[in-house]
């Protein structure tokens, strides 16, 4: 078993590069290296499948300046970047968002097409290696759907760098994702155990975790999209079996440490986390790393840190379970009222003792965009240590970073029921109220129908700023949001549910301003500083704080809004594509 597995390319020295043109690799080349003459034992497998591990960091922390999925959306209600976001305006020329899927889907039918040339394989490993090929090449084709809905499904080399290849017609949305959750089925079938695979690299739990993903996107997408020859309750059924795999093989639990997910130097041997990118190599060029990230560089900067929006600090329940709305003791005017008595989770994501806006910088010239500090993925307590190792400053920050979690899969698991009408207490047990008791220190959710939904006895009322679903929706969506805050997963969530509407800045200011101007002003005098010194730097809407002059701001200068239509749910074919490619035609309400 090995210790370090996320390698870098270099470590494939043995295997040929097989990301040139097809004519080569009908040729055999007098090079021995060749891919003619390379598949020679599982090893050769194992090598080329690194480069699917290097690619991973865009699902965790990221790498060196660029940012990865945790807490890099720019366009959700959760929190405000520090510039102004539009919607995609115009059909670009091209897209990395379309080429660089095709590539690695490419890499992966590489791969799976190798697997059989390799002599004396045992039929076991062959499915492993097959599994594992399959599963990348269903990772990227569900970030293409995504994206752009209907698309090409390729299960061969073709390579669509070159002109002759691109003569494909998009295939239905319904029938990609059928094939992606064909491939993830195989994988979750036929990958190793994780006793078996070796540490930290794609298994059959793994599988299984990202199964219930794409399954809860699609089911849940094609039933609130209406989409024609859907079957969304296939996909959620599937969602909710593949979950239950992972819950159901004892190999993971639910502790009390979730602020440790995010700022572990290692996360070996957490049962929270499925896979991980590891990113600490220790006493390396003097304590700092070759393979390091910006996440809590980007949190612990002069420049604004994208703070939680009003939005997202209201989806935080009471210590008594109940939503705030449904509080006598909740107001966001004041400190105490936003932070006291609430979900433990808020004080692990959100520092309490600050409101640092313009004008009002924190001791290490912190400024949040909305006046909420996001410190989820920073530990205060190991600053002196770090600085001393020289991995405080991005982007050179060291702890690893989580890619699947046990707790999205159980949130995947409690939502599946829930869409499909067949949640019992037992379900919700097992999974939010694990959650909620042991990260949030919340007592549970009692259950007795869709609307009927309490807390100790006491009943949970609608949530008047979501009226578009059962309460028991309502909860596990909070809940959901809550456990997941930054994660980036709230778009993906918006989108799939048909609440594209949520990031428009007239329907819902709540989702880009932050704090009161009451709860400001208490911190100004805290500070001793007076509110009309630093008011006239800062926006405001309706008395709370804009990171941005919107449209509704009655202020002079130039305003900016996002307004919202429903062609945003899917972004545009690129049109050097469509050039190439006529069959592929354009989405709807694109030109």
């Amino acid at each position: 078993m090995k210790n370090i597995i996320f390698k870098t390319a270099l470590t494939a020295l043995a295997v040929v590069s097989l990301s040139s043109c097809n004519d080569y690799l009908d040729r055999t080349p007098l090079d021995s290296n060749s891919d003619a003459t390379n598949w020679t034992s599982e090893t050769a497998l194992e090598n080329f499948s690194w480069k699917f591990y290097d690619y991973l960091d865009e699902l965790s922390y990221g790498s060196g300046w660029t940012r990865g999925q945790y807490h890099s959306e720019t366009l959700t209600d959760d929190y405000a970047t520090e510039s102004f976001t539009e919607f995609t305006k115009n059909v670009p020329a091209s897209s990395g968002a379309w080429n660089t899927p095709y590539s690695r889907i490419r890499e992966a039918n590489i791969l799976l097409n190798r697997v059989d040339r390799v002599p004396g394989l045992s039929e076991e490993a062959a499915n492993h290696w097959k599994g594992i090929a399959r599963f990348f090449r269903a990772l990227y084709h569900f970030q293409l759907v995504k994206t752009y809905g209907d698309v090409v499904w390729v299960e061969d080399e073709i390579d669509f760098s070159k002109e002759e290849n691109v003569t494909r017609a998009r295939d239905s949305r319904v029938t990609v994702m059928q094939n992606v959750v064909a491939d993830l089925k195989f994988a979750a079938e036929n990958c190793y155990s994780p006793d078996e695979a070796t540490e930290n690299t794609v298994n059959n739990m793994v599988a299984n975790a990202l199964l219930s993903r794409v399954a809860l996107y699609e089911g849940t997408w094609e039933k609130y999209h209406n989409t024609p020859g859907g079957d969304s309750n296939t996909f959620l059924t599937v969602a909710k079996n593949a979950a239950a795999e992972v819950m159901n093989s004892g190999l993971y639990e639910v502790t009390t440490d979730y602020k440790g997910m995010y700022t572990s130097l290692s996360l070996v041997n957490n049962k929270e986390v499925l896979l991980y990118k590891i990113y600490t190599l220790a006493n390396v060029n003097g304590g700092k790393v070759s393979m390091a990230h910006s996440q809590y560089g980007w949190i612990d900067s002069s420049t604004p840190t994208w703070g939680l929006t009003r939005s997202a600090m209201e989806s935080y329940a009471m210590s008594d379970g109940l939503p705030c709305y449904q509080s006598s003791t909740y107001s966001d005017q004041s400190i105490a009222g936003i932070f006291e008595n609430r979900d433990a989770r808020l004080a692990a994501t959100v520092y309490d003792q600050i409101l640092p806006i313009i004008g009002t910088a924190w001791d290490y010239g912190i400024v949040s965009t909305t006046g909420f500090w996001t410190f989820k993925f920073l530990d205060l307590n190991q600053r002196a240590n770090y600085e001393a190792n020289g991995t405080w400053n991005a982007p050179s920050n060291d702890t690893d970073g989580p890619i699947f979690q046990y707790s999205e899969v159980l949130e995947n698991y409690a939502e599946a029921c829930a869409e499909l009408g067949a949640i019992t207490q037992s379900d919700l047990d097992k999974t939010v109220n694990l959650l909620r008791n042991k990260h949030g220190n919340l007592p549970a959710l009692t259950y007795s129908g869709a609307n009927s939904v309490s807390v100790n006895g006491t009943a949970i009322t609608d949530d008047p700023n979501d009226a578009s679903s059962s309460i028991i929706l309502q909860e596990i969506r909070r809940d959901r949001r809550v456990e997941l805050m930054a994660d980036g997963f709230r778009h993906d969530d918006l989108m799939r549910w048909a609440l594209g509407s949520q990031l428009d800045t007239k329907v819902n200011p709540r989702g880009y301003t932050g704090a009161s101007v009451a709860a400001l002003q208490e911190y100004c005098t805290s500070l001793g500083t007076t509110w009309s010194s630093i008011e006239g730097d800062n926006f405001f809407v309706d008395n709370y704080k804009s990171p941005y002059n919107t449209a509704a701001v009655n202020a002079g200068g130039t305003t900016v809004d996002r307004v919202w239509n429903d062609k945003y749910y899917l972004e545009p074919i690129p049109s050097g594509q469509i050039t190439l490619d006529p069959n592929l035609g354009q989405n709807d309400g694109w030109k």
